[in-house]
């Protein structure tokens, strides 16, 4: 895996934490390479990340793995808030609003060596590997739900509920009842929040909780045909909580 170091960028500081646990994934939204390259680069927009890839699959490397880079803004998942500190930043040279509006082939490639060079060297599990908009869910989108998902599922480089057990699925079930949890709205915060998502704003207005389930379907489940159609969604959630109640997955 070849990495090209020609450009840096001083948008970076010192980690508050020593162990990288994340690595978030985000795109640029900007027309090409050499406008991310700009921004990036560039002092006045206190914005950078660890790596860039290219349209043509070119992997930028902006700032040291030991430094923070000013990739997530604000953020949170599994009760950390500086997501800066514990994480690697990619970004990809992507923009639904231009001519570099696919995830190319080559891209695609260049990231999956490089997620795999990191999950290996910093031992970081696919149920961490995340969207920008997994992080910063009523912020960003990014990558969207066109963002190859499965693709890295097959190279065992993301996360994907698997099928669980109608018993299993009973006893989570009982366990709300019993603790009188009844509305589908609060079961399902609860079961994101344990997920890891930052369910704060979506307890008070319904826009925010659409926000945190338009992007929890964005990543999990890009195939639903009625984002509106709630039914498979929470299904799937419940089935995500179920596996890292019963496993040791989040630990």
């Amino acid at each position: 895996m070849k990495l090209i170091h020609n450009f840096k960028s001083p948008n970076f500081n010192k980690r508050k934490h020593n162990k990288i646990e994340l690595i978030i994934v985000h795109y640029t939204a900007l027309e090409n390479i050499n406008e991310s390259l700009r921004y990036l680069c560039d002092i006045k927009n206190k914005v950078s990340c660890h790596y860039l890839i290219s349209q043509k699959g070119q992997i930028y490397n902006l700032v040291s793995e030991k430094n923070r880079a000013w990739h997530a803004g604000i953020s949170y998942w599994n009760l950390e808030n500086d997501i800066n500190s514990n994480s690697i930043g990619i970004e990809l040279d992507y923009s639904p609003n231009y001519q570099n509006n696919i995830f190319s082939k080559k891209l695609v490639s260049s990231l999956i060596a490089l997620l795999k060079n990191l999950k290996k060297k910093y031992n970081i599990s696919n149920y961490n590997i995340l969207a920008h908009s997994d992080v910063s869910p009523y912020r960003k989108i990014d990558p969207g739900s066109k963002f190859p998902w499965n693709t890295l599922y097959k190279y065992d480089l993301a996360f994907s509920p698997e099928k669980v057990s109608k018993n299993k699925i009973k006893s989570i079930r009982n366990w709300f009842k019993k603790r009188d949890i009844s509305s589908k709205k609060n079961i399902t915060l609860f079961m994101l929040a344990y997920i890891g998502y930052d369910t704060s704003l979506s307890n008070q207005k319904n826009f925010y909780y659409n926000c945190l389930l338009k992007n929890y379907q964005n990543h999990y489940l890009q195939n639903l045909k009625n984002s509106k159609n709630l039914h498979k969604t929470y299904d799937l959630i419940e089935k995500h909580f179920c596996i890292l109640v019963l496993t040791n997955l989040k630990k």
